[in-house]
């Protein structure tokens, strides 16, 4: 036999303390004495039970967790909110205050007076918002939800609520749009103003007119939603509806209004007195409104075939 067959020194001292090794684990893995051996099925499900336990005390703790420091820190950060929100109101109606009695001093007009009601309402309304978001985060220990479907809150319809207060403000303030037309139009029939700017104005209160009867459109589903009259997917379906329609009011005004504003200034353009830049702003501003109506057109067609 080849001497490179024998095995030398090394290779036996090596075999030898694997074969020990190998004794010393199966004498480690037989039952101690005294002890009954478990099956390995038992050992599994006990495995298993455990970590259901587990599973169950870490969502006990998540739910406590739920109801403790993420509450108080929602309801810090909504208190807060609404401190600072009625010292902003406190301000605006210092500024109403004041624009009052410049106005029966002769010193501003009555649109001053207006527009400082404006922003009073408005405060009004945001700290209103932030109270209803308050109060809903201290009945429920959650984020407010503002979903047409979500679900009273002790009995209480914050969701509606809160659109009731939108509607209010959008009002106020197509209220003050209407108002102030008035001194708009006085401005351009005596060449005070461009009549571009009455053509924006109007088309603003035709978005603003939009966007409240999108607002009632949602009062209106939510109210029926609650009262069983409709389901959450007939709601979601007419809700997109109300949306895509206000949407398509919104860019078949801006289109009247760029396509007026277009021609004009290609007649401004033709006579030298401005550049092509400002045409071609126009035109892509009148692609993109073109662009929103076909979009919600689609939208609505697409919605009409699953009502």
């Amino acid at each position: 036999m080849s001497d490179r067959f024998e095995p030398d020194t090394q290779f036996v001292d090596r075999l030898e303390w694997q074969l020990k090794s190998e004794f010393r684990r199966r004498e480690h893995l037989k039952p101690a004495p005294g002890r009954i051996a478990v099956p390995r099925s038992v050992a599994v499900l006990g495995l298993a039970a455990g970590v259901l336990l587990l599973g169950m005390a870490a969502t006990k703790a998540a739910d406590l967790i739920k109801d403790s420091w993420r509450k108080k820190i929602e309801v810090a950060r909504l208190e807060t909110d609404v401190k600072i929100k009625r010292a902003f109101l406190e301000l605006k109606k210092g500024i109403v205050d004041e624009a009052e009695k410049q106005f029966s001093l002769g010193l501003v007009s009555d649109d001053t007076v207006l527009t400082a009601k404006l922003g009073a309402e408005r405060s009004a309304s945001d700290l209103e918002k932030s109270v209803l978001e308050f109060e809903e985060v201290k009945a429920s220990g959650e984020a407010p939800r503002d979903e047409l479907y979500a679900p009273l809150v002790g009995g209480r319809d914050f969701v509606g609520e809160r659109l009731e207060v939108a509607k209010k403000v959008a009002q106020f303030d197509l209220d003050w749009r209407r108002a102030h037309e008035r001194t708009l139009r006085q401005q351009v029939s005596t060449g005070v103003r461009p009549k571009s700017a009455l053509d924006a104005f109007q088309a603003s209160l035709t978005v603003q007119g939009a966007a409240i009867e999108d607002i009632e459109k949602r009062l209106d589903l939510r109210r029926r939603l609650l009262a069983g009259e409709i389901t959450a997917e007939e709601l979601e379906i007419q809700a997109r509806m109300s949306a895509a329609e206000k949407d398509l009011k919104e860019a078949r005004s801006a289109m009247e209004l760029m396509q007026t504003r277009l021609k004009d200034l290609r007649a401004k353009e033709a006579a030298g007195l401005i550049t092509r830049d400002e045409v071609e702003v126009a035109q892509v501003s009148l692609d993109v409104a073109q662009a929103k109506a076909d979009l919600a057109l689609q939208e609505i067609e697409i919605l009409k075939t699953i009502r």
